[in-house]
């Protein structure tokens, strides 16, 4: 089992400077990435999405990329053309308006068209294979902080199905002799109020009986149980299962709701109260999980 909140980071050199990566994730119903790289790794967002999507199925997701040249001089191309003719323009703007003219090389920096980065894509292929190693580091590191917090949810999760379980079991022991004790309240009212002689007996018991099966709640408790041994099982998995077990406890929900309304006994309508918060609380758990 695995969290969907997580972190890892790592840090590497390669031949063109080194790199920082840090990656962390957070609750999502869906799986949603999100790539900050600096414009030098533009060209190999799509890998690095691919290969955070072939270890995460669930999950928000941001991964980030420092990226620090070796030789920054090297990586950025002026165009002189360029700029003399926008140095060209200024002057001749300058003679025209008759206004001095002092230009600075600071004015050439805000004019963005004039500086490109050096993107030479043969060098960039080979570099991907220097930074690949620092990217897996961080993603191993990020993964095993989900599990780590995964492993965390798991024991909570056993837990508190464990202590639902136990009030399921109180329930069902409740229910067998609530079922029989109405069942003979039932009868006596019946016959207290109907005189006997006016009475078809037989006709009296299915009747009697059909309204205590109306609130008998055997087969509920045992779905119940079944979906408890089901999510029991699921907890040991070393897969995504988050959507499953959201499944598994909405049918819980589904059942416990019903054994309350079917029930008459307050002792029953107690435990039911108990095991619905429990389910809630589980249920906050497992939107942690992937």
């Amino acid at each position: 089992m695995r969290s969907m909140t997580g972190f890892g980071y790592a840090e590497g050199e390669g031949a063109l400077g080194a790199y920082r990566v840090y990656v962390k994730s957070v609750n999502h119903r869906f799986l949603e990435v999100a790539l900050r790289l600096p414009r030098e790794l533009v060209l190999w967002e799509e890998k690095i999405s691919t290969l955070v999507r072939q270890h995460v199925s669930r999950g928000k997701v941001e991964l980030r990329v420092d990226f620090e040249p070796r030789d920054e001089a090297s990586m950025v191309e002026v165009n002189i053309p360029l700029a003399q003719a926008y140095l060209a323009a200024l002057r001749k703007l300058s003679e025209t308006l008759a206004l001095p003219f002092e230009p600075k090389v600071e004015w050439f920096l805000e004019l963005g068209d004039l500086v490109e980065l050096k993107q030479d894509t043969g060098v960039w292929v080979e570099e991907w294979d220097r930074f690949l190693p620092t990217l897996e580091k961080a993603l191993q590191a990020f993964l095993a902080h989900r599990k780590q917090e995964g492993e965390r949810l798991r024991e909570d999760l056993e837990r508190r199905l464990a202590e639902a379980e136990e009030k399921v079991l109180a329930i069902e022991d409740k229910s067998n002799a609530v079922r029989d004790y109405y069942y003979e309240k039932l009868l006596r009212r019946v016959q207290e109020v109907v005189p006997q002689e006016k009475v078809d007996q037989q006709l009296l018991l299915q009747e009697v009986l059909f309204y205590v099966t109306r609130s008998d709640i055997h087969e509920e408790i045992v779905r119940l149980k079944a979906h408890m041994e089901r999510a029991k099982s699921l907890l040991h998995q070393d897969r995504p299962l988050g959507r499953e077990l959201e499944f598994l406890l909405q049918e819980m929900h589904r059942e416990i709701n019903t054994i309350g309304s079917k029930s008459p006994c307050a002792e029953i309508s107690s435990l039911v109260v108990d095991v619905k918060a429990i389910l809630e609380r589980m249920w906050e758990q497992v939107h942690n999980v992937e």
